[in-house]
């Protein structure tokens, strides 16, 4: 019997592997104008999209729930599915950061207010201080509450309300602020974006629905290569951009990075759309068959890695590698961190009780 993959598990493990490779690549984020910088900041942009695809694959899989049970149920799945594993594993990040607490106190030096008071507890949960990797389940929640929103608009109508949704927020809180910031680099002409100040924490909003359109509309082969031209001038403005800028200034430049900035959005909707149209021409069984049981690893992957990567880099010694020196380091840290944590996820989900920690 042959094994049929929906292209959402091949987009749902082609992106937990880019966030692997993202957090295995953290020299990017030590400047020097070497050549290997510039490999780093080629490998940063190229695998940028982990994160907003992630974002999309949610507005492509969750808002039509309605078709599969109740919003109780939606909200009683989601808080088995993520909100126990991120106080969980964010609990579990402060233990393990508790080695720098114990050392703060030995050393007498500061340890960025990451004691065990309540508060300093609290802060760190929920503004990813123990893990800075973290910081992704604060905005997937609250696109999680509007999703019933979203799902309230007739189905009929939802590709024309979410295109209009995306156009104004592609406009307002992507465009303009980026054309703004280009303006003051390099004319000297200073002006916040108005819209930002009201708009801007409904940025993220836009991968959800854009996941949706890209994911429910088939587009013509006109609109199509629009998007891949698009993505393509998203990804080199990001990568030359910081790479000239960086340069010239001796130190990271971020103009052309951040989630919410338009480069990121018109190559991580080339991504998703790539993606979609050429994995349904992949009839090979046996990627078929790992793709299907990857897709069951690829959430603990991302909850579990940064532990494994931590102690690669911390006993890099014993692999002769220098984190800052070798590219062999980010393919090998990265393959390893991946195996690593679908071993432990096995052996966790065979402990009763721990299943819901490593869903």
């Amino acid at each position: 019997m042959k094994t049929r993959v929906n292209y959402i598990s091949f987009i749902n493990v082609i992106a937990a592997v880019a966030v692997v490779i993202l957090h295995a690549n953290g020299s990017f984020w030590g400047y020097k104008n070497t050549l290997y910088w510039s490999v780093s900041n080629a490998i940063e942009c190229i695998f940028f999209f982990g994160v907003p695809v992630f974002f999309m694959l949610s507005g492509a899989t969750l808002i039509d729930y309605r078709e599969r049970y109740s919003t109780k149920e939606f909200f009683k799945k989601r808080f088995i599915k993520t909100v126990i594993p991120f106080l969980f594993w964010s609990l579990m990040a402060m233990v393990y950061n508790s080695r720098h607490t114990i050392q703060a106190m030995i050393t007498g030096k500061p340890n960025n207010g990451l004691g065990w008071t309540v508060g300093s507890v609290v802060d760190g949960i929920f503004n990813a201080k123990f893990f800075h990797i973290y910081w992704f389940f604060i905005p997937l929640f609250c696109i999680y509450l509007f999703i019933p929103l979203f799902a309230l608009i007739p189905k009929e109508k939802r590709i024309r309300v979410f295109t209009y949704i995306i156009a104004v927020l592609a406009v307002l809180c992507y465009a303009i602020p980026f054309i703004l910031k280009l303006l003051d680099r390099f004319a000297g002409f200073k002006m916040g974006s108005p819209f930002i100040a009201y708009l801007g924490e409904q940025q993220y909003f836009i991968y959800p629905l854009l996941g949706y359109v890209l994911h429910k509309q088939e587009l013509s082969r006109k609109y199509r290569w629009i998007i891949y031209a698009a993505a393509v001038a998203g990804l080199l403005a990001h990568m030359l951009g910081t790479l000239l800028l960086s340069r010239a200034d001796g130190k990271i430049v971020t103009l052309f990075k951040d989630y919410y900035n338009l480069p990121c959005l018109l190559y991580s909707a080339g991504v998703f759309l790539l993606i979609k149209e050429l994995t349904v021409k992949i009839k090979s069984e046996k990627i078929n068959r790992f793709v299907t049981w990857f897709q069951g690893y690829t959430f603990p992957v991302y909850l579990i890695h940064l532990y494994w990567l931590y102690f690669l880099g911390d006993h890099i010694s014993v692999v002769k590698l220098e984190t800052t020196a070798s590219l062999v380091y980010v393919i090998g840290a990265s393959v390893l961190s991946i195996v690593l944590s679908v071993l432990t996820t096995m052996l966790l989900r065979l402990i009763p009780g721990l299943r819901h920690i490593v869903p």
